[in-house]
């Protein structure tokens, strides 16, 4: 998901102001638009962005819960599998729905007020070389001398913490005492399982699950239920329509995306710019183009992105309406996106979704995610 933090942050400043905003047909409640800076972290802000939209629904409480600390325990999950694999298993910022999801049953989340992205955010817009670089570098200094230093994991967490700052283990929040994983449980009753992993290409099996085969999946083990690309897209507006939101793992490097600057996305033969016509002719997508692109590797997995809602534009074409990490001076919309069907078809790799949300015969399918590893 690197390239596309970059060019985020680029495009920010160049939102076209003229771009006519789809109607509204369905939108759930979320937290504020937050800024990811160039942190990579999107895996953790949209994730993030979803339990906070689950618990304005269930507690009507908008909590600002913090992304950089489950960013943080995802790096020391990195970490603990890059040293025992001898510096050859994946080690940088980016991640996925289920790794969040993974860090905050394992870990517990803390409120923003006492881990604040802003230290970890501003860092990573006026340095040079990013968090996960400087991680990676102190890794690999530790792998040079065998046998490695046995308080490895302590240099690496201050180093971690030497910049973005050390969290609380325990902290008040509305009168009562927490640690994170007391917070997680009795305020989120936040449950991994209640969330499922949704894919659709033709390499494996429909109707059954397997890992997919993408560089952030660095845990290799998690289940996607692969179903049929029109069952896919059908899931994905159901749970809107449902009143529940979803993460989408998407390519925003195609041709097509444009939403820093028209704020739509549109199944395109070029990257064209500046334009605001949210009905312009779109490529007709298929099943095989898909999985073409995705095994050339021109569809790749950028960015992850919070769906809370479906519009239509004045000539009816169905948009999903993204809630972007981009700030809400990304794009015309203010840090939403607007991303056409036939663009969705063809670069989202996968849905995570509440289990709640799917028709029983795709509940009864999803498997259990991964046991939390010591």
């Amino acid at each position: 998901m690197r390239k596309y933090c970059l060019s985020l942050l680029f495009a920010a400043a160049f939102g076209c102001a003229y771009a006519q905003q789809p109607v509204t047909i369905k939108k759930i409640t979320a937290g504020t638009v937050k800024y990811q800076g160039g942190t990579n972290t999107c895996w953790s802000f949209s994730t993030t962005s979803l339990v906070e939209s689950a618990e304005i629904a269930t507690d009507k409480k908008d909590i600002d819960i913090s992304e950089l600390y489950t960013s943080r325990n995802l790096f020391i999950e990195k970490a603990k599998r890059y040293i025992l694999s001898n510096g050859t298993s994946l080690f940088e910022a980016g991640g996925l729905a289920h790794d969040a999801m993974y860090g905050i049953e394992k870990y517990g989340a803390i409120p923003n007020e006492f881990y604040a992205r802003k230290k970890g955010v501003e860092f990573s817009d006026k340095t040079s070389r990013q968090t996960d670089e400087i991680l990676k570098s102190y890794l690999d200094s530790v792998l040079k001398t065998k046998p490695i230093d046995a308080n490895w994991l302590a240099g690496f967490i201050k180093k971690h913490d030497d910049i973005v700052g050390t969290p609380p283990a325990k902290f008040i929040w509305e009168g009562k005492e927490y640690t994170p994983i007391s917070f997680a449980k009795e305020v989120l009753k936040f449950n991994r399982q209640q969330y499922a992993t949704i894919t659709s290409f033709t390499h494996h099996p429909f109707y059954e699950n397997f890992p997919l085969e993408i560089p952030d999946n660095f845990l290799l083990r998690e289940n996607y239920l692969n179903v049929p690309l029109d069952e896919l897209i059908a899931i994905a507006k159901t749970t809107i329509e449902k009143g529940q939101s979803l993460v989408v793992d998407m390519d925003v490097s195609n041709n097509g995306w444009n939403c820093g600057k028209a704020g739509y996305a549109l199944f395109e033969d070029k990257r064209f710019y500046r334009v605001s016509n949210a009905d312009t002719t779109e490529m007709a997508y298929s099943v095989p183009l898909r999985q073409q692109l995705f095994e050339t590797l021109v569809t790749q997995d950028d960015h992850l992105i919070h769906i809370v809602g479906i519009a239509k534009s004045k000539a009816g074409k169905l948009f999903f309406i993204l809630k972007d990490s981009g700030g809400d001076h990304y794009g015309p919309f203010k840090g939403y996106d607007y991303v056409s069907v036939n663009y969705f078809a063809i670069n989202a790799l996968s849905i995570t979704v509440p289990v709640s949300a799917l028709d029983e015969k795709y509940a009864k399918l999803v498997k259990a995610p991964v046991p939390l590893i010591n």
